[in-house]
């Protein structure tokens, strides 16, 4: 099997990738590109669940289908990794 990857889908694939970020969480460059087009800064909050609640309060007085994306993966990841089952 061949893949043939121009240097834009390498980066668009990179960008997609979770990193853990200074304050602990798992972050990929997206994300945090698309929480600062939202004004929310993501080193403000020190766990996955009070970012989530700060997302789901910008959402309550703003329609943002691109913050709504990220809150439900967010919310995913924060429930299949940190919750007890």
């Amino acid at each position: 099997m061949e893949y043939n990857l121009n240097d834009d889908d390498v980066i668009a694939k990179e960008e997609s990738f979770l990193k853990r970020r200074s304050n602990g969480m798992m972050l990929s460059d997206e994300d945090i590109n698309i929480l600062k087009r939202s004004g929310i800064n993501y080193l403000d909050y020190t766990n996955l669940s009070s970012l989530i609640f700060a997302i789901e309060e910008t959402l309550n007085y703003e329609e943002n289908e691109e913050l709504e994306e990220l809150n439900k993966k967010l919310g995913e990841y924060n429930y299949y990794n940190y919750t007890n089952k």
